[in-house]
């Protein structure tokens, strides 16, 4: 039995075996040039991470996430020396749609006969569990021992297209602070590439990533880093206007999850903001594992 936390999120998918790629793929009826990231699945092939796909509120209305699935249980099997064998998954959702989804959610990976391709490799498996839990909250669980001694904490889980946020006293949910705002990083990046693009510089998403980190390797990097710098200040101050306007104190213990924290972590450690932890973009993955016990 394989036990398997997988964060489908709308920006990249990420496993609690440490696999992350974007959520999107290119399909085609004949097999891509290189076999990396393809995996062939119902008579179609999948090249994985070359492109993001669309929002979606309700993924099971298409078969996307469960082919993004893919990838992560056979890198899960493959470090298990196995092509065969059982998946007990666990999984998650937005806040503000769990209670709605969660049944149809947890009914849309239970497989009982799933067979495909990996980078050439056939596996076969039964997902035979699937459990749903709350982004954010499940972000948590692994740095309890790290976190028990605060009274209250503020949680902000910056994804690529919202922010989940949720305040826990005790270590126990007030539900009431259960909030998801449109304003995960792709606004960010979308106003940076507009402003670039008035200049002729067309950069992609990973290209903006290495800029914000200051690793851009452009012949105008002095003004993509201008551009940059400016944007970021712009986003955060947005960000912390809006959490402030739900009646959020972030001068009371605050952690910061997902990718987007991870990569604007230099801007979180400032005097208005007291920021105990910055977790990593695994951190909802290995807390759906931890989770199914």
């Amino acid at each position: 039995m394989i036990k398997l936390g997988v964060d489908n999120g709308n920006y990249n998918t990420k496993s609690s075996e440490g696999m992350l790629y974007a959520s999107g793929f290119s399909v085609s009826d004949k097999e891509f040039v290189t076999p990396e990231m393809q995996v062939y699945f119902e008579g179609k092939y999948y090249a994985v991470g070359e492109r993001r796909m669309r929002f979606q509120q309700d993924k099971t209305k298409e078969q996307d996430a469960f082919i993004l699935t893919l990838p992560a249980i056979a890198d899960a099997m493959k470090k298990a020396g196995m092509t065969y064998g059982e998946i007990n998954l666990g999984v998650g959702l937005p806040i503000d749609s769990y209670g709605m989804q969660k049944d149809a959610f947890r009914r849309y990976f239970l497989r009982d006969n799933l067979s495909f391709r990996f980078e050439g490799e056939f596996y076969r498996c039964r997902i035979v569990e699937c459990k749903v839990f709350a982004q954010g909250h499940a972000a948590l669980c692994r740095y309890y021992s790290q976190l028990k001694n605060y009274r209250s904490i503020t949680l902000v889980d910056i994804g690529g297209y919202t922010v989940d946020i949720l305040t826990l006293h005790d270590f126990r949910l007030d539900r009431s602070s259960c909030a998801s705002l449109r304003m995960g990083t792709i606004t960010l990046y979308s106003r940076i590439q507009d402003t670039l693009q008035r200049s002729g510089i067309i950069l992609s998403d990973e290209l903006i990533t290495d800029a914000i980190r200051g690793e851009s390797q452009h012949a105008d990097s002095k003004l993509i880093g201008a551009v940059v710098e400016q944007a970021v200040a712009a986003y955060c101050k947005e960000l912390f206007n809006a959490l402030r306007e739900r009646g959020l104190d972030l001068r009371l213990p605050t952690v910061f999850a997902g990718g987007g924290a991870e990569l604007l972590k230099p801007m979180l450690y400032r005097d208005d903001l007291n920021a105990v932890a910055v977790l990593d973009r695994f951190a909802n993955a290995d807390g759906y594992k931890l989770l199914m016990g």
